[in-house]
């Protein structure tokens, strides 16, 4: 019994375990899925399988690009023009070519992908590497993880360094084949490092990281650089004498010193026995550091054309300088080519602008003073000189890529500009120049640059030119061709001097707008045609003074010519009724130019009546300024008139064709009245610029345009969409065309001279051109009131009908009365039937043709 109940009290409550614990304590279905996976994860870990899978698939795809590459290697080429074809989805016939590879068009493809667009020969290494990753997954794989990095940062640097010397390598012996040895992304290394440190530069890099590495990765090249072996001379190892011998062989040295050395063995035995009981090693003597001079390796000499020193450059005269070349190599194969730097500019400082101008007969403002050269900026940057190495490595791509194409020329010389180097080359017989003036594409695929303009041939010479862009373009400032000597020359002969840019040669380029006479300026939006125009503007206002110069701007976008409002009572010009001079609205655009009609009428009769030695408006200011033509006559200095209109497509748009007849009528009668035009547009096509505006505007100026037709409009060529823009401009004017680099003007430049101007003494107004009243703006003839005649009814009456001219503005300028009382004359002139209704710009037609006939008129409306 006591056993029994010591058993019971095992238990003391004498509880029943619950059911549901069990259940409480059991994990959850997702649990032991997630520690299914982990033991199924552990053991295939655990057994290798994970790791030899990865290595399995590395290992195929390692077989099936080594394969590729193999067998893209030795294909010559064969299936580049299917990769093309395949790349650019065309189903023609070339798809249907089978390809060489051994894996047919898509093993082709990522041969070509893995070596030609990657890394070229450097592709190997990444190779190696994957080859050293299966490897390890599957026979070694419990190798420590940096073992992993170690190996990737050693394949990884052998990998982008072969690929930059071999992109080196075939940049200094270029070749037809199709592979590229360091692929795209180490030619674009390896000219990122060639621009910037040069040959010498790039060299210095290979092998200073390769011995840094190899200092890295072995320990022998270690203890070689840190430890370097000195060579020694051999000699038998003696023990040290003592002291007394020491004193005998110094005895017999001295004695066989004083005797004379006559032979070379006796040399050799006295230098022998001299370092027998020395402890250090002897030191070479002159002649073994000359041998081991010799034994040097010899360093690697770049076949390039080379240029002076510095200092002889920097002490160069101002005039062209030529380059030759002068290499310590062997001759190269490809003739010498003469590089021309254009001469520097010569700039003119201003005078002292305080003293008095001498005034010349006519000219009403003594105290204005013209703007002076210090209110422009120099943004000329430092003069780097000529980069030979740039312009042999163009040279050379030329060369190549033309013989490529069997077209074999010879260079002859090259110039250099702002911002572009002119190559000409003389081409073999028998090559047309047809062919070589369809291969700017090629060229500039070549030279991976855009704009790359042929002209062939070149006006004047037996050559062919190549217009190449710089890497390292210079700013053309306004100042430099402002001050420059030639400048200052054509501003006393030119009646219109306009400085726009530098030629490829670096010379000023200045033309006569007079003689144009009248300038269309083309190109896409961004590429320079505002700043082409303030630089017009700006050089007309430094050249002309208020008295001789008006202008009339058309601005549709409001905003490019608002900065010249202050100068309105100096160079605008405007209707009398208008607001402001600058024109932003568009229905006001066919008035004012219909106003120029009726001025440009009104000139051409002024000039009528003052002889017939006045031809133009520059004699009859001539005659004017000498006194043969008196003021007291109605005869008074005209200034030019210049329409500018900044964006002439959007008027177009707006205005439509009734512009155009005004404008057609300008561009031919306007010249020698003095009135010139410029029109810019960004949308060159034909309905903006029509034929008849085409043909009188045979000066152009072509920015650059995103396709040939619009090159085509303007130039009647193609030129155009070769330019790099921002300021890349072709001069046209019937004969060739001429390359341009436009000069810079910044808004802070334009606005120092426009406040220069304002401050200086007006004529107190805009010129006022005389007003246009449209067809049809008036309802009928006019009805006669006796009682509202004018007092000079009768006088203005007889001058119509004695000179058959019915326009108000010449009613203005004989009476020298205002517009409106000159307006309401000719209103009454129309209500009593002495002259016609209002006819376009034209003047009005005068009914009464003889004097007899007015009397008896006037008398009946007395």
């Amino acid at each position: 019994m006591a056993k029994t109940s010591g058993k019971t009290s095992s238990n003391p409550r004498g509880r029943r375990p619950a059911a549901g614990g069990a259940k409480r304590n059991a994990p959850s279905p997702l649990t032991t899925l997630l520690g299914g996976l982990k033991d199924l994860m552990k053991v295939n870990f655990d057994n290798r399988r994970i790791p030899t899978l990865i290595g399995l698939v590395l290992a195929a795809c390692t077989l099936f690009a080594c394969l590729a590459l193999i067998t893209f290697l030795f294909s010559g080429g064969s299936d580049q023009s299917l990769i093309y074809a395949a790349r650019d989805g065309e189903a023609a016939a070339e798809l249907g070519r089978e390809a060489k590879n051994i894996l047919g068009l898509p093993g082709a493809r990522l041969a070509d992908y893995l070596f030609n667009q990657l890394f070229g020969w450097g592709i190997v290494f990444a190779l190696s590497y994957v080859v050293y990753l299966f490897a390890h997954l599957i026979w070694r794989p419990r190798i420590a993880p940096y073992r992993y990095i170690t190996s990737f940062l050693i394949n990884g640097f052998l990998l982008l360094w072969v690929s930059v010397a071999a992109a080196g390598l075939q940049s200094l012996f270029p070749s037809d084949s199709f592979l590229r040895w360091g692929g795209l992304r180490g030619e674009e290394l390896f000219t990122y490092i060639y621009r910037g440190i040069g040959i010498a530069g790039l060299l210095g890099v290979l092998a200073f990281t390769l011995l840094i590495f190899a200092v890295t990765c072995s320990s022998r090249v270690l203890s070689a650089i840190q430890n370097p072996k000195v060579p020694k001379v051999p000699h038998v190892s003696v023990p040290r004498p003592e002291m007394g011998g020491f004193f005998s062989r110094l005895f017999s040295r001295k004695k066989r010193d004083a005797e004379p050395q006559s032979e070379e063995e006796e040399d050799e035995s006295y230098s022998q026995d001299e370092d027998a009981w020395r402890d250090e090693p002897p030191m070479p003597t002159d002649d073994e550091d000359m041998d081991v001079q010799e034994e040097a390796p010899t360093p690697y000499v770049v076949h390039t054309t080379t240029t002076t020193t510095t200092a002889q450059t920097a002490e160069a005269a101002p005039s062209a300088t030529s380059f030759s070349r002068t290499t310590t190599s062997e001759p190269s194969d490809v003739p010498e080519m003469i590089v021309e730097e254009a001469p520097k500019d010569d700039l003119v400082e201003d005078g002292d602008r305080t003293a008095p101008e001498p005034l010349a007969p006519g000219i009403q403002l003594a105290l204005y003073r013209k703007p002076t050269i210090d209110l422009l900026r120099d943004y000329e940057q430092g003069s780097t000189g000529i980069d030979m190495e740039e312009i042999e490595y163009n040279k050379q791509k030329i060369i190549d890529t033309l013989a490529s194409f069997k077209m074999n020329v010879t260079p002859c010389k090259a110039t250099v500009g702002p911002t572009v180097t002119l190559y000409e080359v003389i081409p073999e017989s028998g090559i047309k120049v047809s062919r070589i003036k369809t291969m700017e594409d090629d060229i500039a695929m070549s030279l991976k640059s855009e704009g790359v303009r042929i002209i062939a041939p070149m006006p004047g010479l037996g050559t062919i030119g190549i217009e190449v862009p710089n890497s390292t373009p210079q700013t053309v400032s306004m100042r430099s061709i402002l001050a420059s000597r030639k400048y200052r020359e054509q501003q006393e002969k030119m009646e219109l001097p306009i400085g726009i840019g530098k030629t490829i040669t670096n010379e000023p380029f200045i033309f006569n707008l007079t003689k144009m006479p009248h300038l269309l300026i083309a190109g896409a939006t961004g590429q320079g045609k505002s700043v082409g125009l303030n630089a017009l503007i700006t050089s007309l206002l430094y050249s002309k003074r208020p008295e001789e110069l008006k202008f009339v701007m058309v601005d549709p976008k409001m905003l490019e010519f608002s900065i010249y409002e202050e100068i309105e009572r100096h160079f605008l010009a405007k209707l009398p009724d208008a607001e402001r001079a600058i024109i932003t609205d568009m229905t006001k655009v066919v008035a004012t130019l219909n106003s120029l009609c009726i001025e440009m009428d009104n000139r051409y009769r002024l000039l009528q009546t003052a002889g017939r030695a006045v031809r133009n408006i520059r004699e009859y200011n001539e005659q004017v300024r000498s006194g043969a033509l008196k003021r007291i006559d109605g005869h008074e200095i005209l200034p030019y008139i210049v329409l500018i209109v900044d964006e002439f497509a959007d008027l177009m748009m707006t205005v439509g064709k009734e512009v155009e007849q005004p404008i057609a009528r300008l561009a031919q009668k306007a010249r020698a009245a003095g009135i010139h035009m410029v029109i810019a547009t960004q949308r060159p096509s034909t309905d903006v610029i029509t034929g008849l505006i085409k043909a009188n505007f045979p000066a152009r100026i072509a920015f650059k345009v995103f396709s040939m037709v619009d090159s085509r409009t303007v130039l009647d060529s193609p030129g155009a969409n070769q330019l790099i823009g921002r300021g890349d401009m072709l001069f046209y004017q019937g004969k060739d065309m001429i390359r341009v680099q436009c000069a810079f003007m910044d808004t802070p430049e334009t606005e120092a001279i426009v406040e220069y101007i304002a401050q200086q003494e007006s004529t107190g107004s805009a010129y006022e051109l005389p007003e246009y009243i449209p067809e049809g703006e008036e309802n009928g003839a006019k009805g006669f009131n006796p009682n509202e005649k004018d007092s000079l009814f009768d006088e203005v009456a007889r001058m119509v009908v004695q000179t058959q001219v019915g326009s108000t503005s010449n009613i203005q300028r004989k009476f020298n009365i205002g517009y409106n009382r000159a307006g309401r004359l000719m209103d009454q002139l129309e209500g009593a039937g002495i002259v016609g209704v209002q006819e376009g710009s034209k003047p009005r037609e005068v009914y009464i043709k003889d004097q007899a006939t007015l009397e008896q008129l006037l008398q009946k409306l007395s």
